[in-house]
């Protein structure tokens, strides 16, 4: 499967924090590229979190229609975090797709490198380029998705994903994934080796987006084996986006 590197850009670490000594704010939040309100708004909603990681989907850089704006190097420097993008489809002047936002302590001091790993579909009426981001902070491999809405494409992604990760027991996946999670696709994973963080701490379900047609819990955070139960779970609704935001701690 093709990848690529992709730009990065980091915030220097102080000093080291290992991730297992400490609680992990992990957060997947699908932000409608900033249509809600722009950077200075998001930026505002993430800061109270005071998350590690941030998975984001629906990020513009450099597109007409958000100003030009660099969204994802705008968030990091604001909440002084590392940042990167993965592009998946160029639109109005400029790219659209992925980002991930990280502590610099996770890094140890070092850049923040991600792959890139182009996912199934985008070629007929009704779909659209999907990627998949990868990192590596700390002991963790981290992954943000982004699925697409017809069903057989969500399931070749699910696939993709599954063959870009490899074994999963150490990886975190941060995603929309357009179904709930009953749905096949997300089925998949569960199935090779994931757990949904939610049902670690949580049995209740609810509906994270959108909110003009409600469908189900489609923003996820999903665990691999060896990583440690989630303390808490929680979706948060914002006026910045049409999805609510999903938050686990570790």
């Amino acid at each position: 499967m093709r990848r690529r590197r992709v730009a990065r850009r980091a915030a220097h670490a102080s000093a080291a924090r290992p991730w297992h000594n400490h609680t992990v704010r992990l957060v997947t939040f699908n932000v409608k590229h900033g249509d809600l309100g722009g950077v200075p708004r998001l930026t505002s909603v993430l800061r109270e979190l005071r998350a590690d990681v941030i998975g984001l989907q629906e990020v513009d850089v450099g597109c007409g229609r958000s100003a030009c704006a660099d969204q994802p190097a705008e968030l990091g420097t604001a909440l002084h975090m590392a940042s990167c993008f993965a592009p998946a489809l160029q639109l109005d002047g400029g790219a659209y797709g992925n980002a991930l936002l990280a502590r610099p302590e996770l890094l140890d001091g070092a850049p923040m490198h991600a792959t890139v790993v182009p996912l199934p579909g985008g070629r007929s009426i009704g779909e659209e380029p999907r990627v998949l981001l990868g990192a590596r902070l700390a002991r963790l491999r981290i992954f943000v998705a982004h699925f697409d809405l017809p069903a057989p494409v969500r399931q070749a992604q699910a696939d993709a994903l599954l063959a870009a990760v490899g074994d999963p027991r150490d990886a975190v996946v941060l995603g929309d994934f357009n179904e709930g999670p009953d749905g096949i696709a997300v089925q998949k994973l569960i199935a090779a080796g994931f757990r949904d963080a939610w049902s670690d701490v949580r049995s209740d379900e609810v509906v994270t987006a959108p909110w003009d047609r409600p469908q189900a819990r489609i923003d996820l955070v999903l665990l691999g084996a060896d990583l440690p139960r989630a303390r808490s779970a929680d979706a948060v609704r914002t006026d910045v986006s049409d999805h609510a935001l999903v938050v686990v701690d570790l």
